[in-house]
């Protein structure tokens, strides 16, 4: 079988996500939410980075409110009036201080800097490869923050979102761990 382009590859995953049912997708959203609680890197983490999910993204909105209690959450914001492509991470506080932003994303009204920069990122994508790849909806935000942040990366999918290979270039930045509702993918010794 010939390889997807990344374009294909994305318009497929978008159907397949758009397809699921509200509870099935709330229900894989709850047990990914409660693998990624459950990880030592996630547990000993005192900032995390989570975002707000859009759309039929993985539903994280639980697992900012489990983590909001001990820990410093921070939601990525875009900058609307650039074209820069790059994000920067703010503070979240409550789902009561959103605003629609950039896309149709959920950011917090108000922008108050992190304390500290994350220990744990967690991350949405239309897809993930076994090597740990991710495939996001073709802006490179998060490639360029994870190419200057040292920080602990973690992907959320549905399984069906993981595929063997997704097409890559150099730029591309690979993950610690990708986390479904069947599996965790951790890396590979010696790649």
């Amino acid at each position: 079988m010939p390889e997807l382009t990344k374009e294909a590859l994305r318009a497929e995953m978008r159907k397949k996500r758009d397809s699921m049912t509200v509870q099935e997708a709330a229900e894989q959203s709850k047990i990914i939410c409660e693998k990624v609680a459950g990880l030592d890197k996630f547990k000993t983490a005192r900032t995390v980075a989570l975002y707000i999910p859009k759309g039929s993204e993985v539903d994280v909105k639980r697992l900012i409110t489990k983590a909001i209690v001990d820990k410093e959450v921070l939601v990525p914001i875009t900058h609307a009036e650039t074209d820069q492509h790059e994000i920067e991470f703010v503070k979240f506080t409550t789902f009561d201080d959103l605003k629609s932003a950039r896309f149709g994303i959920l950011e917090p009204k108000t922008k108050t800097k992190p304390n500290h920069e994350p220990d744990v990122v967690v991350v949405p994508g239309l897809a993930f490869d076994l090597d740990l790849h991710r495939l996001g909806y073709g802006k490179g935000y998060y490639d360029k923050l994870f190419a200057r942040l040292k920080t602990f990366k973690i992907g959320v999918c549905f399984d069906f979102q993981i595929v063997d290979k997704i097409p890559r270039h150099e730029h591309d930045q690979r993950l610690d761990l990708v986390v479904s509702e069947k599996r965790v993918l951790k890396p590979v010794l010696g790649l």
